[in-house]
Order: structure tokens, then C-alpha cells, then sequence
């Protein structure tokens, strides 16, 4: 189990937000080339995992599809995730699944249907894009990323995707559980105010509400 500690960042652009990661005591690198994430997230109709975000549940779950790379469509490499919150801790079930046929809602239900999943009336809801850049710690204890250039739409959709430049970069700062008596000398370097996001809230209410 990890935390993943959020941090929310407006009017700062992302070079400085980069250089203040490199210039950590920590010595922070690039763990990974950035790319794009796209992801496709499920819910059910009546929105009950986006009202357990928003009214503050403890222990609560998202299914999402994700895939990397500038593809809009699910690639053969895509992974079913299952991300489990109980309060600051979370945890992923991931399922690697070939994405390639999936071009429908329905397609989608089907190879859920395929896994080991509890899948409960999930629909797919919403499919958002960002770019990410990767950062580790030089003992590997501690992650850090950095999503920019956020954009939402519906599913399986030809709409043009909603572009959410009004939306901050988001820095999250990953560790595991047994390295949480040290996350606090890593969090004081860093000048970012700690804050709550849900991507997944975010891109909901910008389609239906």
C-alpha cells in the first residue's frame, strides 16, 4: 500500500515546478521518458463512485482502462486497474488486457466480463488524457510526477475532447507505507501546497455537470 500526496499548482509553469524538483535534497531524477496517460474510467449510471469522491468515503474503489502514448484509442498493451482508497492509503489490482478491439462500450463490458473483476453495473463514463514526466528519489524510496495539459471527453465519442487549461498541474508525490516516517523531511523541500484532486472528479463535472 502507498500514499499518494496531491499537490495542486496554479500560476507556477511547469519548468519552474521541474527545477524546484531537481533541486531537492533528495536528489530527484527522471525515473522514466514522459508520455501520455489516457485512461478510460467507469462508473455507474447514477455516478456512485464520483459521489463517494466528492462526499469523502474512506474506503472506496475505481475501475479505470489505461493505455500510453498518443494513441486516442485502447492499444494492445492497456491494463484494467482497480485503485482501492481506505483513507491516506491506496493500492491497484492491475490486469494487463489486449485493448486493440476495443472500439465500442460495449466491447469494453466484454472483456471486463473476461476478468477476475467485480464489474457491478459499471459503464464507461469518461476517457481524459494528460502528459506526465517521472521523477525518483536517488534511494528509489520516493516518486514524484507531473500531469500537465489535462483534456477530457466521453467515451468512445468523435467530440473534441474538452481541453482544461483552466485546470492546475498536479504534482503527487508516491511513497509506501513503510516510508512514511521519512516522507516528511521529503514534503518540507517541497514549496507546493499540499491540496486535494481527483482527475477523474474533475473531467465528471466538466461533462455533466
Amino acid at each position: 500500500m502507498r500514499y499518494e500526496i496531491k499537490y495542486a499548482i496554479d500560476e507556477v509553469n511547469s519548468s519552474d515546478i521541474e527545477s524546484a524538483i531537481l533541486q531537492h535534497p533528495m536528489s530527484f531524477r527522471k525515473a522514466y521518458p514522459d508520455r501520455q496517460v489516457n485512461n478510460i474510467y467507469l462508473d455507474t449510471p447514477d455516478f456512485h463512485c464520483f459521489y463517494q469522491n466528492i462526499d469523502g468515503v474512506p474506503r472506496r474503489k475505481k475501475m479505470r482502462l489505461r493505455w500510453y502514448g498518443a494513441s486516442d484509442t485502447p492499444k494492445t498493451k492497456s491494463i484494467l486497474e482497480i485503485k482501492n482508497k481506505n483513507a491516506e492509503l491506496g493500492w491497484k489490482d492491475s490486469y494487463k488486457v489486449d485493448g486493440s478491439k476495443i472500439d465500442s462500450r460495449e466491447n469494453l463490458l466484454s472483456l471486463i466480463a473476461e476478468q477476475p473483476v467485480e464489474a457491478n453495473n459499471l459503464i464507461p463514463i469518461l476517457h481524459n488524457t494528460y502528459h506526465r514526466k517521472y521523477y525518483i528519489s536517488s534511494d528509489r524510496l520516493f516518486r514524484i510526477t507531473i500531469d500537465t495539459e489535462q483534456s477530457f471527453k466521453m467515451p468512445f465519442s468523435l467530440m473534441q475532447p474538452h481541453t482544461t487549461h483552466r485546470y492546475p498541474t498536479i504534482v503527487e508525490l508516491k511513497y509506501e507505507a513503510a516510508d512514511a516516517n521519512r516522507a516528511r523531511d521529503v514534503m518540507d523541500y517541497l514549496p507546493f501546497r499540499q491540496t486535494k484532486n481527483s482527475k477523474y472528479t474533475n473531467g465528471v463535472t466538466q461533462l455533466y455537470f
